[in-house]
C-alpha cells in the first residue's frame, strides 16, 4: 500500500514522530488481546450484526448512487480504497477511488470503475427497462464488511461477494450462478477516464491515469489498477477495446465460483517522483503473483481485522432503528478514515465521478471534524489518526496567515486540501506591526478552535501524555496567543468581548457563542493541561484573568422562555440578523455544550436549563428541518442528550428522523454534507456514558424502564466502561485503568454507595461523598462496581 511521504517541519514533524513512537491508548485494549470472554462477546456482537439486514430490493435512483456528495450505493474501504457497489441494468458495477488521488483544481478525483455483466443482455428499452428484477438483492454486510449482491445477468441469477483487503489495495469479488443455470458469457469492463489501458500477460488487464503537475502546488496524481480471474475453468479472453477500457471475457459455468482480483497502486504527493510505469508494474505484478490461497489468506485477515474493529466496544440499546443507525455509522467510518493514509473529506472518500460538492475540501467549521465525535467514546481512537496528520501540515501555513493579519498565535481557514501534507512547511513569517482582522483567514475565527477539538479528546480519552505534550499543548498554547491578542476588553464592564467573528458564515458579529465558547474550551485546556505537564506556571495568571472575566453567554427571553442566543450582535447579510432561528441549527449551543463540551449533565443547573430551553423554543428536532437533516443531525442529538433532555422523547425524536434520511446501504444522508452523520455515534454513545469535571455516569440520559448494555465504552481519564440496564436497574458497572487515574462514578443506585472488586474480587477501599463513589486505580486493572 502506498502511504504518503512526509516532507515538513515543526508541529507536524513532532507530529509524525509522536504518532510513530508509540501507538496511543486504546489500540492495546481489551478486544486485541484475547480475553476469557472473547468467544461469548463475538457471539454476542455477532447477534447484533446480523440482525441488520436491510437490503437493496431494486435499484436506487442513479443519481444517488452516481452523485456530488454522499453515495447510496454499498461500501466498501480500507482507509485507502474506497469502493462503491452499485448493481442495475443485469450489471453490477465497482466504482474505485483513492484517498490520495485529487486535482488541484477539481479536488478528490475517481479511479473509474469495474463493470461485471453479460453481452447477452442488451440495453432495455420501452416496457421492459421498467420490469422489475424479482431476483434482486444487494445487501451491505457489515460484520464481515462485504457487499453481497443477486441478480439476473443473461436471464440467469448471479450472486456477487466483494470485499476489500485490509492492509493493501487489493479487491475481490466472488461471481457465481446457481448449479441448475446454464453456462454464461461474463464480461468485465475496466474504465479509468482520461487515461490508459493494455493487455498484461497470462490473462490480466490493467489501466492507468495521472493527473497534470499543478504549477501552484506541485502536486499530482498517479493510479494504476490491474486485474484477473481466478479459478475460471474456462479460457479467459483480454483485449483493450478503447484508449481507458480494458476487457476481460469467459463464460461462467454453473455452480462454478470465480474471483475477480485487482490491485490498485499509486499515491498523489508534491513533485512525485514514482512513474505512472512503475505503478503499473507493481500493480500487474501483484497481481500475476495471486494464487487462490493467497486470496484466501487475505480474505481471513480481512474478517480478522473487522472482528478486532468489532470487539472493540459495542451497545445494545434493544431499539433496532438505533442498533442498525450506530453499527452503519460505525462501519462507515472504519472503511473510511485509517491510519497513513488521508482522511475521508467532507463528502466522503466514496467518489463515483470526477466531480464533488465543494472538491470534497475538508471544512473545519463541523464538517470534517464532526466525522471523529464518536471514535473516542466508541473506544476506536485510533480512526482519528490520519485527521492529525492534515491538521498538524496546515498549522504552519495558518500561522502565517495569521500573522500577516498582525495577530499572534494561530487561527484557520474555513476549509483546507490535503496537498499540504506532502510538501515542506514555509519559514514563519514575523506578526505584522498593524492587526486587520480583515486579513484573517476567515470570518470565522472558531475554526483553528474546532480543529483542535479532536486533539483535545485524544488526551482526554486515552490518557497519552506524549502526543499532548509534543503536539496537542504546542497547538493549543498558539491558538490561546491569538485569542489573548484577538479580544478586547470592555472598559465600561471590564468584560473580554469578542468583535469580527461570525456565528454564521460570512457574518461580523459581537460575541458568538461559538467565540466564547471555544475560548473558555482553550483557555481551561491551558490551564489543565500547563499543570499535568508541569509547565508554562507563568502564563496561566493572564489565561486565568481572561477566562474569569470573558463576558457572559448572550441571553434574552423569548415566548416566556429564558434562551441562549447566537451572539449580542449579528451583521450577516447572507443569513440575516435575527438573534435565534426556529427550527435551525442548534449552533449557539455547540460553544455550549459539544463538541466544546464545556457543559453537560451534572454540570450548573440553571445553564443546563437554559440550554433545554433554547432546544424547545427552536425545535431543531423537526425532521427535513435545518437542525435535524442540514448540518444538525450530528449536533441536535447529542447536545440534548449531554444537556439532560427528556430521554424517551430523545430516541423518538432521534429515531423519526433517522428513518426520513435512511439508506439501505446501512447510512443516513442529511442535506449540506456526507460523512458527517457518522458523527452522532456520540449521541448513543452519550446516552450510555458520559463524563464531566472528572465524575463518569452510566445511562444518564437513557430511559429508566428501557433494558441496554454498553461494553467497553471509552470515558475521559483513559478508561473503558462496561454497564448493563436491567428490569429498571444498573447491574453493574465495570471499568478497566488504562492509566491509574482516581476514577469517580455519580452512583447509579440511589441511596446506596456500592461495592468495589478488583479483578482478583478483592475489595477496594473507596470514598462515597454527595453520591459519587470513588477510588484509586492501577494502570491495567479492572474493577466491578455493584449494588
Amino acid at each position: 500500500m502506498n502511504h504518503f511521504r512526509h516532507a515538513r517541519t515543526g508541529l507536524a514533524f513532532a507530529l509524525s514522530a509522536a504518532l510513530l513512537a508509540a501507538a496511543p491508548p486504546g489500540h492495546a485494549s481489551a478486544p486485541d488481546r484475547p480475553t476469557a470472554h472473547h468467544a461469548t462477546e463475538w457471539a454476542e456482537v455477532s447477534e447484533l450484526l446480523n440482525a441488520i439486514d436491510d437490503a437493496y430490493t431494486a435499484p436506487p435512483a442513479l443519481d444517488t448512487v452516481v452523485t456530488k456528495g454522499y453515495t447510496a450505493g454499498l461500501l466498501l474501504g480500507n482507509g485507502d480504497l474506497a469502493v462503491t457497489s452499485d448493481a442495475r441494468d443485469h450489471a453490477q458495477t465497482l466504482y474505485l477511488a483513492k484517498s490520495d488521488f485529487w486535482d488541484a483544481n477539481q479536488g478528490q478525483l475517481h479511479l473509474g470503475r469495474l463493470t461485471i455483466g453479460s453481452p447477452v443482455d442488451q440495453p432495455a428499452t420501452g416496457a421492459a427497462k421498467d420490469t422489475p428484477d424479482p431476483d434482486y438483492r444487494q445487501r451491505q454486510d457489515i460484520r464481515t464488511a462485504e457487499a453481497q449482491g443477486r441478480q439476473t445477468m443473461g436471464g440467469q441469477v448471479v450472486h456477487t461477494r466483494t470485499w476489500t483487503a485490509d492492509g493493501e489495495d487489493l479487491l475481490v469479488t466472488e461471481v457465481r450462478t446457481d448449479d441448475d443455470a446454464e453456462r454464461l458469457p461474463i464480461r468485465i469492463d475496466m474504465t479509468m477516464p482520461g487515461g490508459a489501458s493494455g493487455i498484461a500477460r497470462d490473462g490480466q488487464i490493467w489501466v492507468n491515469r495521472a493527473t497534470g503537475e499543478d504549477t501552484d502546488t506541485g502536486w499530482v496524481s498517479k493510479a494504476a489498477a490491474s486485474t484477473k480471474v481466478l479459478g475460471s475453468p474456462t479460457p479467459v479472453t483480454a483485449t483493450a477495446p478503447t484508449g481507458g477500457t480494458a476487457r476481460l471475457s469467459f463464460d461462467l459455468l454453473p455452480g462454478r465460483s470465480v474471483r475477480l482480483v485487482t490491485s490498485v497502486h499509486g499515491n498523489g504527493g508534491y513533485a512525485n517522483p514514482t512513474t505512472l510505469s512503475a505503478f503499473t508494474d507493481r500493480s500487474i505484478g501483484r497481481v500475476a503473483d495471486l494464487g487462490t490461497r493467497d486470496v484466501a489468506a487475505a480474505r481471513t485477515a480481512h474478517r480478522n481485522w473487522w472482528k478486532r474493529f468489532w470487539l472493540k466496544s459495542y451497545v445494545d440499546t434493544g431499539d433496532p432503528t438505533l442498533n442498525t443507525f450506530y453499527y452503519g455509522a460505525l462501519y462507515a467510518m472504519g472503511a473510511a478514515s485509517r491510519e497513513g493514509h488521508f482522511p475521508p473529506g467532507t463528502y466522503a472518500p466514496w467518489r463515483t465521478g470526477d466531480f464533488v460538492n465543494l472538491k470534497n475540501n475538508y471544512y473545519l467549521n463541523y464538517n470534517t471534524e464532526s466525522q471523529y465525535y464518536g471514535v473516542y467514546s466508541a473506544n476506536r481512537p485510533e480512526l482519528a489518526r490520519p485527521y492529525y496528520d492534515l491538521i498538524a501540515s496546515e498549522i504552519p501555513y495558518m500561522r502565517n496567515l495569521t500573522h500577516a493579519a498582525g495577530y499572534e498565535g494561530v487561527t484557520f481557514k474555513r476549509s483546507v486540501m490535503p496537498f499540504d501534507m506532502t510538501r515542506p512547511a514555509p519559514a514563519e513569517v514575523p506578526v505584522a506591526p498593524v492587526k486587520d482582522h480583515t486579513k484573517l483567514p476567515s470570518d470565522q475565527q472558531t475554526n483553528g478552535t474546532f480543529a483542535a477539538l479532536p486533539f483535545l479528546w485524544s488526551y482526554e480519552y486515552t490518557g497519552d501524555e506524549k502526543f499532548f505534550r509534543e503536539t496537542t499543548y504546542p497547538f493549543l498554547k498558539e491558538l490561546g496567543d491569538f485569542w489573548l491578542d484577538f479580544v478586547e476588553k470592555d472598559p465600561a464592564t471590564g468584560k473580554y468581548i469578542v468583535r469580527h467573528s461570525a456565528v454564521n458564515e460570512g457574518g461580523d458579529d459581537l460575541n458568538s457563542v461559538y467565540d466564547l465558547g471555544y475560548i473558555r474550551r482553550v483557555l481551561t485546556a491551558l490551564l489543565d493541561g500547563s499543570r499535568d505537564l508541569g509547565v508554562d506556571a507563568d502564563r496561566r495568571p493572564r489565561w486565568r484573568e481572561v477566562l474569569d472575566n470573558l463576558t457572559p453567554y448572550p441571553t434574552a427571553t423569548m415566548d416566556g422562555l429564558d434562551v441562549i442566543l447566537l451572539a449580542d450582535e449579528i451583521d450577516n447579510p447572507i443569513k440575516g440578523n435575527a438573534l435565534l432561528n426556529k427550527n435551525d441549527q442548534p449552533i449557539n449551543l455547540e460553544g455550549v455544550v459539544h463538541p466544546s463540551d464545556n457543559l453537560a449533565i451534572g454540570g450548573d443547573p440553571a445553564l443546563l436549563r437554559l440550554v433545554r430551553n433554547t432546544l424547545q423554543w427552536v425545535d431543531p428536532f423537526l425532521p427535513g428541518s435545518r437542525g435535524s437533516s442540514l448540518n444538525g443531525f450530528p449536533k441536535t442529538f447529542t447536545i440534548a442528550a449531554r444537556a439532560g433532555w427528556d430521554p424517551e422523547d430523545l430516541i423518538r425524536k432521534f429515531t423519526t428522523v433517522i428513518k426520513r434520511l435512511w439508506r439501505p446501504n446501512l447510512t443516513v444522508r442529511q442535506s449540506g454534507g456526507g460523512q458527517e452523520t457518522s458523527g452522532a455515534i456520540e449521541t448513543v454513545d452519550s446516552m450510555m456514558l458520559q463524563t464531566y469535571e472528572g465524575v463518569t455516569r452510566v445511562f444518564p440520559a437513557w430511559p429508566e424502564g428501557r433494558d441496554a448494555k454498553f461494553v467497553r465504552l471509552r470515558a475521559k481519564g483513559a478508561f473503558t466502561v462496561s454497564a448493563e440496564r436491567k428490569a429498571g436497574g444498573v447491574r453493574y458497572v465495570d471499568v478497566t485503568s488504562e492509566k491509574g487515574n482516581r476514577f469517580a462514578l455519580a452512583t447509579p443506585w440511589r441511596g446506596d454507595r456500592g461495592t468495589v472488586v478488583d479483578d482478583h474480587g478483592r475489595r477496594v477501599a473507596h470514598t462515597t461523598r454527595d453520591g459519587v463513589v470513588s477510588f484509586r486505580t492501577a494502570p491495567g486493572r479492572t474493577y466491578r462496581l455493584t449494588r
